[in-house]
This record gives C-alpha cells, structure tokens and sequence, in this order.
C-alpha cells in the first residue's frame, strides 16, 4: 500500500470516508500546499486521465478543479502557491532560474491547473498580437537598447522544427541563438531561448502534429505573444506549470550549450542566407521531439542546403554582399566573444 492509499482512508465526502473509488481510479500521490490545504491525485491508467481533489485541514472534499472549490476559496489555494510562481516568473520564465524552496513535487497537470489560476490574475498586461498584424514595418516592444520589431518577428516564425536542436537569429540583436531546453506540454512543444546581449528570454511553440506550421512566439519581458492559436494565451501557464513539476530545469538550462560558430566550419557558414523561400527544403519534422536534442546547429545548415551556383547567381551574391551574409554575422559575434 502507498502513502497515497493511505491518506485516503483520511478523506471525507460528504462527511462520509469513502470504502472504494470509482472505475479504475488509484491514488498517486499527496501534495501539501499549505498547512490547511493538501492536494491528493489521481489516475486511470486505462485512459491515462489524471484528477486531483482539493482537501481542507481535516481533509474534507472541497473539489477537483482549483476555480470551482467549496469551504475554501480560489484565493486561498492561490495565496500558498503565489510565491512559487511569482519567482518562477522573474527568474526562470524570463530570466536565470533558481531553486524555489520548500515546492513540493507534483505532477504536471495540477502544476498547470494551479499556473492557469495564478496567471489570469497576475500577467494581465500580456498582449497577443496576430501574425498578420506583425507584419506592418513597426516596433512591438522596447527591451533596453533593443527594439524588438515586427520584421524580425516575422523572421523567427519563419523557424521549423528538425531532428536537431533549433538554432535561430535573435529578435533583439540578431546573434545565432541555440535552444537551451525543448519541452512537451499539453501537446505543444516549447523551445527556450536566451539572448545574453539582451538578456532577454523568449519561447517559440509548435502543436506537436503542426511542426510545419509557423510557432507561437513569447517574451515575458515584453510581455506580448504573437499567434494566430486561439488558445495561445494558456502558453505561459503551460511553461509555468511544466518549471514548477520539473525543478531540474535548473541545471538543464544552466548547463545548455551556446552556440559556437567553430561548430558549423565558418567557410560553410559564411554563404548561408536567411531565405523564407528556402524553407520547403527541409526533412519531415521527427517523430518524437525531448529535451535532451543537444547537438550542431541542424537547423541552419538544412535551411540552407549548399549547393553549386551558376554565374549569375554569384554576381548577384556579390552585390547583395553586404545585405544579410551570416558570415558578417558570426565573424562579428565571434569577435565579441
């Protein structure tokens, strides 16, 4: 028997313990938010549902969804777990993250229940901004020095996903950029990205069957989401959620590679170009997508596939020399290395 198994014969449903449990239900784990309030979780392995019940002090039934809670109030829940996301939120969503204390463990889908409650109070000042909307000639956000522009947007949602680590051009300053983690939730897969000339963090999102189409794009500095997605607006709480279940996020991100040019060979880097038309090139997305894609920047390199050119297309290379070479680019990078 389990510690779960256990604590169940503690609850109260009605007034009433409970003898058995409906279906194929099984208790899986005990969450304590609070001194007055505990979380107990719950499974159907035959259809892989998860539920939770929210119980007070004396471990009385007070409901299974955060907003719809009796003898307790939404804002009680809320009070004990602010102040793990209120430092997720300034640390690991936007920048460096820490350790949070005294967190309990909990699986995933009651760390974005609770993330879902905590944002729609408290990150009210995020604007969703359409894709065809950011292609006017326009500044979205000021962070710092840099200027963060509907142009450059456009650039980055042009990104697709291959069986590498995804490898774009910074929004902000325009240095290659490695993904520092990869991550599934709620069926979409979220890269995390840190410009350290910026010291801005941004996020690209894929629905896991739609890695051809263009992602969702976040900075919680700017607080602005670009999406066409309807539910797009669940996408910090998912990422949010998936930091507070898995707190060795940490060390993955503190640990992610940069990128290095010397990886890619500069003389095959220097003629790739940036070129949306060039996008249809690309392999079949993979089957399966983790965390734990670590390797060269594929990305670029299959964009961009080399090939011989005929003698017009290198006159014209020559005149458009100084218009976007990546090499002009890595070389100024590297020297500020």
């Amino acid at each position: 028997m389990t510690a779960a198994d256990d604590f169940l014969r503690s609850v109260r449903v009605g007034g009433e313990t409970l003898s058995a449990l409906y279906d194929q239900w099984t208790p899986q784990a005990v969450v304590p938010l609070a001194d007055d309030i505990t979380c107990l979780t719950f499974s159907d392995p035959l259809t892989g549902r998860n539920a939770v019940w929210y119980l007070d002090e004396s471990h009385n039934y007070c409901g299974s969804h955060i907003e719809v809670v009796q003898r307790m109030r939404p804002d009680d829940i809320l009070g004990a777990v602010a102040p793990w996301f209120d430092e997720l939120a300034r640390n690991a969503l936007s920048a460096t993250p820490t350790l949070l204390r005294d967190a309990p463990a909990m699986p995933l889908f009651l760390a974005t229940q609770l993330a879902a409650a905590w944002s729609v109070r408290v990150l009210m000042d995020l604007r969703q901004i359409q894709t065809s909307l950011a292609g006017q000639e326009q500044i979205l956000a000021q962070i710092g020095q840099s200027s963060l522009s509907a142009k450059q947007i456009r650039r980055i949602l042009g990104s697709r996903v291959g069986p590498e680590t995804l490898v774009v051009l910074s929004p902000l300053t325009d240095i290659p950029l490695r993904a520092q983690i990869s991550f599934v939730v709620d069926h979409q897969l979220i890269y995390r990205f840190h410009d350290p000339e910026a010291d801005c963090v941004f996020y690209l999102a894929w629905w896991e069957k739609q890695l051809d189409k263009p992602p969702s794009f976040y900075c919680p500095k700017a607080a602005i989401l670009v999406s066409d997605e309807a539910m797009a607006g669940m996408l910090p709480s998912l990422i949010l959620g998936w930091y507070l279940s898995n707190p060795e996020h940490v060390a993955s991100i503190a640990e992610a590679l940069a990128f290095e040019a010397r990886d890619y060979g500069l003389g095959t880097a220097s003629s790739l170009q940036f070129d949306p038309a060039t996008e249809a090139a690309l392999p079949p997305p993979p089957s399966t997508a983790s965390a734990d894609m670590i390797s060269e920047s594929w990305a670029f390199l299959a964009q961009n596939p080399t090939r011989p050119a005929s003698p017009a297309e290198t006159r014209q290379e020559a005149e458009k020399k100084q218009t976007g070479r990546l090499f002009d680019k890595l070389r100024s990078y590297v020297k500020k290395k």
